[in-house]
């Protein structure tokens, strides 16, 4: 017990800076940067600690449900109406940072609430728990080799309470940079005056850009197009178009080259989203990978973004695997979501290597399972059986029709990796 749960509080350290993880800097940063004077460093430190137990309580959760049932937690939560809410109120406290509006709990709440510490009410602080307790729902939808890892030892015993143990403490690991950064941020910020509202309007922008990151999983409108309208509301904000103001300084002159590359960038960027590209840091980047003004539709030879074909139940997964048998060939399985940012990455890199391609062309039947409607019991009866955690997940199952457990990939995994695995098993 004590060195799983050592190994997992030293992972939850290691996983700070980890896509999942990094949104919640500028989330508890604006916290803090929103008590603007009135913050202490023991305030500092009591906030960041509401935010990290509530991010712990929700991985205890979601151990607990790993070890009852292997069920993943946060997957159920991935929905238009909790991604679309969750955004929402990143987007509200960012108009908070920018001063249109103070939230305050009523006199009368605050007043039965009082913290017993530091003048620290407790309305303030279970708000900032509750923050961090919707945050982990939403900012970790993926399952990561880490996570699988550490909830494995749970899975395979049923055991509920050592799945939310090892979770709790990896959730504190995790915390601990948190919580260094927010007592830092109380000492560093500064105390009053225009630097003040300059450090608030920074910690709103990335607010913002954190809104933006997870609505996107939505893919309700092309992320490049809310991307350069993000770019150039910022441009515009640093004064990009206001010929009006006289540059003398060198620190304005710097903050006018900015203000103007980035407005640029959100120009580029909005044209790309047009286009209909997703690629971020090449918004401009065709289906051939090269940068140009026009294409065609008959200058692209369009390749299928996915090298499986999709099995919707159990009866078509039967009806490959007989037809696995009769041609002696093994089966790959590959579990994904369309909410799930590891899957995009996965599609976008590995699943476009040539030599994968190849490999699950040439030697394997490949197959492929849709795991975005977390209430589709046909799809949810094929994870059940072959005892899939969640996706994104790599399942082999070999010429004999045995699947191979103690080989299913969770998480990222490059093409050299996944072409070994293949490689391995394939007759």
């Amino acid at each position: 017990m004590l060195a799983i749960l050592s190994g997992a509080f030293i992972a939850g350290i290691l996983l700070t800076f980890t896509p999942c993880v990094l949104p919640m800097i500028p989330i508890l940063s604006s916290v803090i940067a929103g008590e603007g004077e009135k913050i202490s460093k023991a305030k500092a430190f009591q906030l960041s600690f509401a935010y990290v137990l509530g991010t712990a309580v929700t991985y205890a959760v979601m151990g607990a449900l790993a070890g009852a049932t292997g069920e993943q937690l946060q997957s159920y939560f991935q929905n238009a109406w909790a991604i679309g809410t969750m955004s929402l109120v990143f987007v509200v406290m960012a108009f908070g940072m920018f001063g249109a509006f103070t939230i305050q709990m009523p006199a009368f709440l605050q007043t039965r609430l009082e913290g017993s510490t530091h003048n620290l009410k407790g309305g303030k602080f279970f708000a900032v728990f509750f923050l961090g307790l919707v945050s982990a729902l939403i900012l970790g939808a993926c399952v990561s080799p880490v996570l699988i890892s550490f909830l494995s030892v749970s899975i395979a015993t049923s055991n509920p309470l050592l799945g939310a143990e090892t979770m709790f403490t990896l959730a504190l690991g995790m915390g601990v940079p948190l919580m260094f950064m927010g007592v830092g941020a109380g000492y560093l910020l500064p105390k009053a005056g225009a630097w003040m509202d300059g450090v608030k309007h920074f910690f709103g922008i990335l607010l913002i850009g954190v809104a933006i990151s997870i609505f996107s999983e939505l893919q309700l409108i092309p992320s490049l197009l809310l991307w350069g309208i993000y770019f150039t509301g910022i441009a515009v904000y640093m004064g990009a178009v206001d010929v009006s103001v006289e540059v003398s300084s060198g620190w304005q002159k710097l903050k006018k080259i900015v203000s103007v590359l980035l407005f640029i960038w959100g120009i580029i960027t909005l044209v790309g989203g047009a286009r209909g590209n997703n690629d971020l840091l090449l918004p401009l980047k065709n289906e051939q990978g090269m940068i140009t003004g026009a294409v065609t539709a008959t200058s692209v030879k369009k390749e299928s973004a996915l090298p499986f074909e999709q099995i919707k139940n159990l009866n078509e997964f039967d009806a490959e695997k007989a037809k696995a048998l009769t041609q002696h060939k093994p089966i790959v399985i590959y579990f994904h979501a369309e909410h799930c940012k590891v899957c995009e990455k996965l599609k976008n890199t590995t699943l476009k290597d040539s030599k994968i391609r190849k490999i699950l062309g040439e030697s394997y039947i490949p197959l492929m399972v849709d795991m975005t409607d977390k209430s589709d019991a046909e799809a949810n009866a094929i994870k059940k059986s072959l005892k899939v955690f969640g996706p994104p997940a790599f399942v082999i199952i070999d010429a004999d029709g045995k699947v191979l457990e103690d080989e299913i990939a969770y998480g990222y995994q490059s093409a050299q990796n996944l072409f070994d695995m293949l490689d391995m098993n394939a007759e």
